[in-house]
């Protein structure tokens, strides 16, 4: 139940957070995607254009989440959740899903391909964000807390592995998980789920041979240097190359048709070539602060719901990063997951965008000390 609270002023640091990610990936952009527009579409600002009606779409959409009281979301949860997963199989229709990568990930509108699981992980963590306020103690019970939650996200989690899609498998699991580790739930409880998950995880692996070949580069990344490893290793080269001050914007050498998808998911490669480790670094800490800001408006929250959908809603768009960060510096396995606010994309944009609006709506409710849900 929630307790009184008072209007605050929005969280003008988050914003600013935000905005300085989306000038980064902005200018990365322009200077990554011009090469590949030129050569591909015969115009060098074909794919910046894109990106910025993407963001002026993200402007709206970014205005709809902090315009609605984020509470309505309660109600729209569980609908939420059946609906995007009724979109994600409807990617899975030839036709209709449009195949690429190996994995059948998109809807095809015409203008735009939408791609149903960036809502689809909204509503998964505001139901579980739902779900946790409800439960409160009772998620240490497996009949009464867990089983029934997880009678449900189970769904979309399959759903999306599926697709496939093991990154977003993987990035929904976590922040799930994460979620049950602060509402407290038992701890045998989470070794049980995580490894279900290793298990699931395993099995796509072995199920999917692409999976297996990026697991087998990721663990001998100079195998085979100009073939099936040809990413990662220009991936590194590209790194490598900034040193300390990097080689200076818009002067990379890896853009030119040597880094492959160095717009979007090896975006951050470039960033460490041409801005060197002084701008990598600014993305990461830009990245740390913004989970910071996170927590920091969830633990003024006037409710549980609210305490766990800003925890959940951060930690998604930094953890989803990380992976992006991971895969370029070869910690983690290819996994076609975006940067967020950086990378070239148009549904992960406009997300993330949103998810930032109702965040700052999140901030504009703040409990009274005496009534913080979570005092005591």
């Amino acid at each position: 139940m929630s307790t009184r609270f008072v209007r605050s002023r929005p969280d003008l640091p988050l914003l600013l957070i935000t905005l300085g990610l989306i000038v980064i990936g902005v200018i990365m952009i322009i200077s990554t995607s011009s090469v590949v527009g030129y050569t591909g579409y015969n115009d060098s600002y074909y794919f910046i254009k894109k990106h910025l009606l993407y963001l002026v779409m993200g402007t709206l959409t970014f205005t709809l989440g902090f315009k609605i009281p984020h509470t309505r979301y309660q109600k729209w949860a569980g609908r939420g959740v059946a609906i995007c997963s009724i979109l994600v199989i409807l990617t899975m229709i030839p036709g209709i899903g449009v195949m690429a990568f190996g994995a059948r990930r998109w809807i095809n509108l015409g203008f735009f391909s939408f791609q149903p699981v960036e809502t689809l992980k909204f509503f998964v963590i505001t139901y579980t964000a739902l779900v946790l306020s409800q439960k409160k103690e009772k998620i240490r019970s497996i009949q009464h807390g867990l089983l029934p939650f997880f009678g449900v996200v189970v769904i979309p989690i399959l759903l999306t592995a599926k697709q496939p899609d093991l990154g977003n498998t993987v990035l929904m699991g976590v922040v799930i998980f994460a979620l049950l580790f602060v509402a407290k739930s038992r701890l045998t409880h989470l070794f049980g789920l995580v490894a279900a998950g290793l298990g699931g995880v395993v099995g796509s692996i072995f199920l999917h041979p692409y999976q297996m070949q990026r697991i087998k580069t990721f663990l001998d990344p100079f195998a085979d240097p100009l073939g099936k490893s040809y990413h990662i290793v220009q991936s590194f080269i590209a790194i490598g190359s900034g040193g300390f001050w990097g080689v200076g914007i818009g002067q990379s050498r890896l853009k030119y048709s040597y880094l492959p998808l160095q717009y979007s998911d090896f975006i951050f490669s470039i960033i460490c070539e041409e801005g060197g480790w002084i701008l990598a670094v600014t993305v990461i800490l830009l990245l740390l602060f913004f989970f910071h800001r996170g927590m920091k408006i969830a633990l003024k929250s006037h409710s549980l719901f609210s305490y766990y959908l800003a925890i959940g809603l951060a930690l998604q768009i930094v953890l989803q990063s990380f992976i992006n960060i991971a895969v370029a510096v070869g910690v983690f396995p290819t996994k076609g997951i975006p940067l967020a606010f950086i990378s070239f994309g148009g549904t992960s944009l406009i997300m993330s965008m949103f998810t930032v609006g109702v965040m700052m709506n999140i901030s504009t409710m703040t409990a009274l000390p005496k009534e913080n849900p979570r005092a005591g």
